[in-house]
């Protein structure tokens, strides 16, 4: 995996993560009716869907069991249609989508005491 790569794997993690911690604990009638909230989450898949533009060919076939276009074509909706953004497919790709993709990437990140070699 080149640099680069890992330096866009790991921000989609780190979103991802937030996002998991951002809704832990709340309801989607609680998410429903909190605009921060929302906006936090919304942020964090869009920096997902840019970041997943990132990733080079190489690292997409390497990690092929994520769906790379899926992802991208959220982000676009998110940024492009933001006035018709349904919320109940927001809380459900939070609730279903981020544990399984952290799960799918984060093994190829170097350890937490070895992301500084990132920082380079």
């Amino acid at each position: 995996m080149i640099p680069r790569d890992l330096h866009v794997l790991l921000d989609i993690v780190r979103s991802a993560e937030l996002i998991i911690q951002y809704t832990s604990g709340i309801s989607g009638e609680d998410f429903a009716t909190d605009e921060q909230l929302q906006d936090a989450v919304i942020r964090r898949l869009s920096v997902i869907g840019e970041a997943a533009g990132r990733v080079s060919a190489a690292g997409r076939e390497e990690l092929s069991t994520v769906d790379w276009s899926k992802i991208r074509g959220l982000r676009n909706r998110l940024v492009h249609e933001y006035d018709n953004i349904s919320l109940p497919i927001v809380w459900a790709i939070s609730q279903t989508e981020m544990s399984d993709l952290v799960s799918k990437i984060k093994p190829l990140l170097p350890a937490e005491d070895q992301l500084s070699i990132l920082e380079e």
